[in-house]
C-alpha cells in the first residue's frame, strides 16, 4: 500500500468517524489541511476511496455484525450504508459523466465526419492543452520538489545559525570574563604604576638634592683647583726663571769647556813636540825624565 493510498484511507476514516460521506473533495480538503500538500491525482484518490469501500464490504464479510458489541454494529451499519450509498453516487455520477462524454465524443464524431481536418486540429489543439497541461504539472512538481529542498537547505542553515550564535554566546561569555579579568590585571597594573610612580617621584627629589649637594662640593672644588692651579702658574713661572738662569750658567760652562778644549788641544801638541824632541836626543837622562812626568 503506498503513502498516498495510507493517506487517502485515513482521510476516510476521519470523515466517517464524522458521519460524512467521503468524496475526491472532501478527502482531498482533508489530505491538503493534514500534509500540506496535494498527494496524486483526482483518478488515484476516487480509486483509493473505491479500494477503501471494498476493504470495508470484506470487513463485513469476514466479520458478521452479530459478533460485534451493540454501538459497534451500529456504527458499522451505518458506515455500511454510507458507504453502498457513496458507492451508488458514485456509480451514478461515473454513468452520467460516461453519457456526457459519450455524447461529446459521438458530437466530435459528427463534426469529424463533417469536417476530418477541424476534427483532426481539434484533437491536435486538445493533445498540444494536454501536453502543456502535463509539463505544467511536471514542473510544479519539480517546483515543489525544489522548494522542498529549499526548505530542508533553510532548516539546515537555521539550525547552522542557531549553533553559530549558541558558538558565539559562548565566546561572547568567555571574551567578558577574559575583559573583566584583563580589567582587574589592568587596575592592579594601574595601582602598581602609581606605586612605582610615587617611589620614582621620591627619588627623583633624593637625587635632586644629591644632586645641589654634588654640584655644590663641584663648584668648591673647582674654586680650589683654580687656587692650586694659580699657584702651580705661579711656581712654573719662577721654575722658569731658574731655568733660565740654570741655561745661561750652562752656555757659560760650555764656553769654558770649549775654551778648556781648545787650551787641551794646544798643550797636547806642544807635548807633542817636546817629546818628538826629547826623542830625537836618544839621552838617558831624557828617558828618565819622560817616565818621571808619566809617573
Amino acid at each position: 500500500m503506498s503513502d498516498r493510498q495510507n493517506l487517502s484511507w485515513a482521510a476516510c476514516d476521519a470523515l466517517a468517524a464524522q458521519g460524512k460521506k467521503p468524496s475526491i473533495g472532501l478527502v482531498r480538503e482533508w489530505t491538503i489541511a493534514s500534509t500540506g500538500a496535494k498527494k496524486g491525482s483526482d483518478g488515484d484518490v476516487q480509486k483509493d476511496i473505491s479500494e477503501w469501500y471494498a476493504d470495508l464490504l470484506k470487513l463485513k464479510r469476514d466479520k458478521s455484525v452479530a459478533e460485534l458489541p451493540d454501538a459497534v454494529a451500529a456504527l458499522t451499519r451505518d458506515l455500511w450504508r454510507f458507504a453502498v450509498e457513496s458507492a451508488n453516487d458514485s456509480l451514478a455520477a461515473e454513468r452520467t459523466t460516461l453519457v456526457a462524454e459519450k455524447a461529446e465524443v459521438e458530437k466530435l464524431i459528427d463534426l469529424a465526419q463533417e469536417d476530418t481536418l477541424a476534427a483532426i486540429e481539434i484533437a491536435n489543439d486538445i493533445k498540444g492543452k494536454l501536453t502543456i497541461a502535463n509539463a505544467a504539472l511536471l514542473g510544479r512538481d519539480e517546483q515543489i520538489k525544489r522548494l522542498e529542498e529549499n526548505l530542508s537547505e533553510q532548516r539546515a542553515a537555521l539550525l547552522a545559525k542557531d549553533e553559530r550564535i549558541a558558538g558565539l554566546i559562548d565566546d561572547l561569555g568567555r571574551k567578558a570574563e577574559e575583559h573583566a579579568a584583563g580589567l582587574a590585571e589592568l587596575d592592579g597594573l594601574r595601582k602598581h604604576s602609581l606605586l612605582e610612580i610615587d617611589r620614582a617621584r621620591g627619588e627623583s627629589k633624593r637625587w635632586q638634592t644629591e644632586f645641589v649637594r654634588i654640584d655644590a662640593e663641584g663648584k668648591s672644588a673647582a674654586h680650589t683647583y683654580r687656587q692650586k692651579i694659580a699657584a702651580l702658574d705661579s711656581e712654573l713661572s719662577g721654575a722658569r726663571g731658574r731655568l733660565g738662569a740654570v741655561e745661561e750658567s750652562l752656555a757659560a760652562a760650555n764656553k769654558r769647556i770649549d775654551a778648556l778644549d781648545v787650551e787641551l788641544s794646544t798643550s797636547k801638541l806642544a807635548n807633542a813636540n817636546i817629546r818628538q824632541r826629547f826623542g830625537n836626543n836618544k839621552t838617558p837622562a831624557a828617558g828618565k825624565l819622560i817616565r818621571r812626568r808619566k809617573l
